[in-house]
């Protein structure tokens, strides 16, 4: 009910700022999570019902001297291990969040970090591609040093084997306690990036290049568990019910497998065959299980989408629990709700997925990786690179959140009218919004400063100035445990109507017309050719009524038809306002210093003017848009454009001095044709009601005012014979003479 008031009281609203305003404001609303997500957000959360609320407390327990830290992992007593980037160091943050170095390994990056049952921490590494042991008082041993660049990732399997998946050789290891090691299985993709190990021992490893998720079960099998559409799976993970999560994203798109689909009865190549365990480093892949299928209910076009997560059931059936097309997933974490804690590489974002597919923005770090995440049901912990820092997730809700809109551009200085909003405010909480404006499409210093605060819900006047760009924000408050939820906001603005455009105009051949399609009641159908009666504003230029801005003009579905006298003329016309247009057709002869009016309240540029009741001469016509439909008498704009000069000739030529006699060659006729206003275009001539047959003036070409014309034709019989003389000019205007000879 409160929303069905609230709804009402914007109504009312909108009708008295169109009143006020002008006729046609122009609402803009934010009132979903795709709408909230291209904002930027400080302290708060956003919602699958795209509600915006104060997001958990968070706290940075170190941040690093290194921009970029890379790994992460915990051990039982609580301290806290992250691997950096560029210098390759390992920083250790015990309880009193006292950070500091505890290993230098002399590479360049530490991409994975693991912590084995009985206590002990390896790293590995790149570009040497190394496996070390720390040991606890921080000095390295170099545990495994396999014939590959990097070391992407690290896990243990139910006997105390450390798992190790590798690239550029995208080879799969593992790794005794004792250090000794055998070859999985050797990829025909370029890395493998990602492990993950389940209850029963069964071994997970996502690709990069194809994002393919591959199985390593206990009894010595390798299969393909799930082909992904993307290219690399980034992070993996298992849950206690046996269901796989996959990080998925996109390098550059995969054009092999654009869309999302699956043929389970393709069997493997040859070439992919092998088994757990094997010696071989060119062992490849068995298919003896069955792959992951898609739900049918999932679609997902990855060339436009960053990552994606997939959840893969026991039963081998995929689903695709959440994607972005801006924001690409890097880590992941089971919380203790079982929703996935998902880690982003853009701004800093870190997303809660539900098993429902409901997704919540949870909160913003400042930094532009979520490049690990370490949950567990009390806590999560995350690192970050740009800058190198560690979070820790807390229990509580932060007591004050910021959101900030995108920029709207409204294309021209706008004026501005209420902005209101729809929010659950509870006692001990507040909620207040601010506006700033400019001329430039990011805020700078040349942008007005914020505006003091709007607090009535249902519809404040905004106070900034006109301007063409304008910024909204939500301040959220609260010193209780339940916050305030902001559910949507609407800026109500009037443009400042600019004036409309006549592009060009084009003047078709004289005659040539165009059938008007869908004629009813047998109304004429040359399109353009009824004129409108004054003051009808529902009808367009050829009678018909108004039912879209969608313009019929000559050549879209017209069939061409010839009509003597007639002058198509078209035209384009656009609006910055995207306003309706009226159009006015003015005409005016050589000479003449006054335009009179042809065609008035046009809405279809296009029409078709009779010139057989003009007098001949060359004219001009002025085409006029006025933006009226859409705007009240006092705040109508035009535009205009003058077309080239058209010549307007109905008078056919004359033909004079008609001669004929017979001659040794034939018989000789001579006559000379002229025209008042266009050259004489060609003389026919017509023997006894025969064909017709072209002849030549004089001198050779058809070009002139006037031409004289001197030809023989050979006459078949001695008999009596009529030739008749057809004369005609370059617009179509012809006369005809006859003469009768033996």
């Amino acid at each position: 009910m409160l929303r069905f008031r609230a709804l009402l009281v914007v109504v009312i609203l909108c009708i008295l700022t169109a009143v006020v305003l002008a006729a046609r404001p122009t609402f803009w609303r934010l009132e979903s999570q795709i709408d909230f997500l291209s904002g930027d957000s400080y302290g708060v959360s956003m919602m699958s019902n795209g509600s915006i609320s104060l997001a958990p407390e968070t706290q940075i327990l170190y941040e690093a001297s290194e921009p970029f830290l890379l790994s992460l992992v915990t051990d039982g007593d609580g301290i806290i291990y992250a691997g950096s980037g560029n210098q390759g160091k390992i920083f250790r943050v015990g309880s009193s969040t006292n950070g500091s170095v505890i290993a230098d390994l002399k590479e360049l990056q530490v991409h994975a970090l693991f912590m084995n049952r009985t206590g002990h921490l390896f790293a590995g590494t790149s570009p040497r591609g190394q496996v070390y042991r720390i040991e606890p008082n921080g000095t390295p041993e170099l545990f495994f040093d396999p014939d590959d660049r990097y070391i992407w990732a690290l896990a243990q399997d139910m006997q105390g084997n450390l798992i190790v998946a590798t690239g550029d050789r995208a080879q799969l290891y593992r790794v005794s306690p004792n250090g000794k090691n055998e070859v999985l299985f050797t990829s025909e993709e370029t890395h493998l990036v990602s492990l993950a190990v389940d209850s029963d021992n069964n071994i997970y490893a996502g690709s990069d290049s194809s994002g393919l998720i591959f199985k390593a079960d206990e009894s010595g099998s390798i299969s393909v568990l799930f082909d992904t559409p993307f290219q690399e799976i980034r992070s993996l993970i298992v849950d206690s019910k046996g269901n796989i999560y996959a990080a998925a994203v996109n390098g550059t798109p995969r054009t092999s497998a654009p869309l999302i689909s699956f043929n389970t009865s393709t069997p493997p190549s040859p070439a992919q065959s092998g088994s757990l365990g094997s010696s071989d480093p060119s062992v490849g892949i068995a298919t003896t299980s069955t792959p992951a299928s898609l739900s049918p209910t999932a679609t997902l076009n990855s060339s436009k989408s960053a990552g994606g997560l997939f959840r893969i059931r026991s039963d081998s059936t995929a689903e695709l629990l959440w994607s972005s097309a801006t924001d690409m997933p890097l880590s992941l974490a089971l919380s203790r709700d079982d929703r996935i804690m998902v880690g982003t590489s853009r701004e800093g974002r870190v997303y809660l997925i539900g098993q429902d597919k409901s997704s919540t923005l949870l909160f913003t770090a400042d930094a532009d990786q979520i490049t690990a995440v370490s949950g567990s049901r009390d806590t999560a912990l995350l690192s970050t690179s740009n800058p190198g820092k560690i979070y820790q997730v807390l229990n509580e809700r932060r007591s004050k959140g910021t959101y900030r809109s995108p920029v709207k551009d409204t294309h021209t200085v706008s004026s501005w009218g209420k902005i209101r909003w729809d929010a659950n405010v509870p006692n001990g909480a507040t909620l207040t919004l601010e506006t700033r404006v400019g001329n430039s499409e990011n805020p700078d210093n040349t942008w007005t400063t914020w505006s003091s605060p709007y607090s009535l819900a249902s519809g404040e006047q905004i106070t900034s100035p006109a301007a063409r760009f304008i910024q909204w924000r939500a301040v959220l408050n609260s010193l209780g445990e339940v916050g305030p939820e902001l559910f949507d906001v609407t800026i109500i603005y009037l443009e400042k109507n600019l004036r409309p455009e006549v592009t060009d105009i084009t003047l078709y051949p004289l005659g040539q017309t165009f059938q008007r399609p869908l004629v009813p009641n047998a109304q004429l159908d040359i399109l353009g050719l009824d004129v409108p009666t004054k003051g009808d504003r529902s009808r367009d230029g050829y009678g018909g009524s108004i039912q879209s801005s969608t313009h019929t003009l000559p050549g879209n579905l017209s069939r061409k038809m010839y009509r003597k006298g007639y002058q198509t003329v078209s035209w384009n016309a656009s609006d910055p306002n995207k306003d309706t247009l009226s159009y006015e057709v003015q005409y005016r002869g050589d000479g003449d210093t006054l335009w009179r009016t042809l065609r008035s309240e046009l809405r279809n540029p296009v029409i078709a003017w009779d010139t057989l009741t003009m007098p001949d001469g060359r004219y001009t016509l002025r085409i006029i848009a006025n933006d009226s439909p859409s705007n009240p008498s006092q705040k109508t704009l035009r535009g205009q454009k003058i077309s080239r000069s058209l010549l307007v000739d109905n008078t056919p030529p004359t033909l004079s001095d008609l001669f004929s006699e017979k001659t040794s060659g034939g018989q000789r006729i001579l006559f000379t044709a002229k025209d008042a206003a266009s050259p004489v275009g060609n003389a026919e001539y017509s023997l006894n009601s025969g064909s017709w047959h072209l002849v030549y003036p004089a001198d050779g070409i058809a070009d002139s005012l006037e031409e004289s014309f001197d030809f023989l034709i050979q006459l078949p019989t001695d008999k009596a014979h009529t030739v008749v003389i057809k004369v005609t000019d370059t617009l179509g205007n012809f006369s005809t003479a006859r003469t009768d000879f033996r």
